[in-house]
């Protein structure tokens, strides 16, 4: 269920997360409202729970990161960045998604892993980047986002139809790009946000402003390689969510992406995410929008 500004969900079916903002008094934005489930990848209602680690072990030893420590933390943007929550600091070889179930972990995700070793290890990266490599990439990127959209504090985006197609491929909604980063702050990183900025016209800054809150950018970094992944459940589809200097590897573009082409930024941060709206991104239909040139910027919290 995705919920209004008025939210009508009982407290009990809510992440903590959403509890504890609740309780402080603050405003939710849009988000996806479901009761924890047993696994967040499957419908599974028993079996035996395991522990998804976030950045899989043998990515840690490749990067001797085992012991690397992270600190998450919600920094509210309107705020001017001051940190809002925090999770206790870990090394990485505990950072994990401990909702997962058993078949799922040893099942399709640990094939996941295998082929998307090759991938994530290959030194040089040179050469095309084939159809299949592209969608195991675009596939392993996604598991992560929602492995830290549904573990982390930040407000759920991503539902559980996307959540479970995610065994067989990558769902509809999802859009993932490449880009390299010169800036290393360790070897692993990570941002959850919304998009940072949208041009729509007037009549539709309402409907922007909801869809920018339930579309999801997720920024992941191993060493210099970044992932970014756009999940927008609605219209606008994720083609029309336009990162500048990053190379799309899905939904796959007209020719194959070669690694030496993906754009060098100084920060993993650097690319800026912006909706690109007119009358079709609302209504699905190819008609034209009269005056679709207005900007609305937003971003959003968490």
């Amino acid at each position: 269920m995705i919920e209004d500004q008025d939210p009508t969900a009982p407290v009990s079916d809510r992440r903590k997360f959403d509890r504890n903002l609740m309780e402080t008094g603050n405003s939710l934005a849009h988000r996806v409202v479901e009761p924890v489930p047993f696994c967040w990848f499957c419908d599974r209602t028993a079996s035996k729970r395991s522990k998804e680690h976030i950045f899989p072990q043998w990515l840690l030893r490749h990067h001797n990161a085992m012991d690397e420590r992270v600190h998450p933390i919600r920094a509210s943007l309107p705020l001017g960045g001051v940190v809002a929550s925090e999770r206790g600091e870990r090394p990485l070889r505990a950072h994990f998604n401990g909702e997962v179930c058993a078949d799922c972990n040893n099942g399709w995700m640990s094939a996941l892993e295998v082929a998307v070793t090759p991938l994530l290890t290959l030194d040089p990266r040179q050469g095309p980047i084939s159809g299949d490599d592209a969608l195991t990439l675009a596939r392993w990127f996604a598991k992560t986002a929602i492995n830290l959209n549904v573990s982390q504090p930040f407000r759920l985006l991503v539902n559980a139809p996307a959540r479970h197609g995610l065994a067989t491929g990558v769902p509809s909604g999802f859009a993932v790009h490449l880009f390299r980063s010169e800036k290393q702050n360790g070897v692993f990183d990570w941002v959850q946000k919304s998009a940072d900025a949208a041009l729509c016209s007037p009549d539709h800054l309402g409907d922007m402003q909801r869809l920018i809150e339930l579309t999801l950018v997720t920024h992941i970094r191993i060493a210099d390689l970044v992932g970014v992944v756009v999940y927008a459940p609605e219209l606008p589809r994720p083609e029309n969510i336009v990162l500048r200097d990053a190379v799309r590897i899905y939904p796959r573009p007209g020719s194959a992406p070669a690694w030496e082409s993906l754009p060098v930024r100084k920060d993993y941060l650097d690319i800026v995410t912006f909706v690109e709206a007119n009358y079709a991104s609302f209504t699905g239909n190819d008609l034209p929008d009269e005056g679709n040139s207005w900007p609305f910027i937003k971003r959003s919290s968490g």
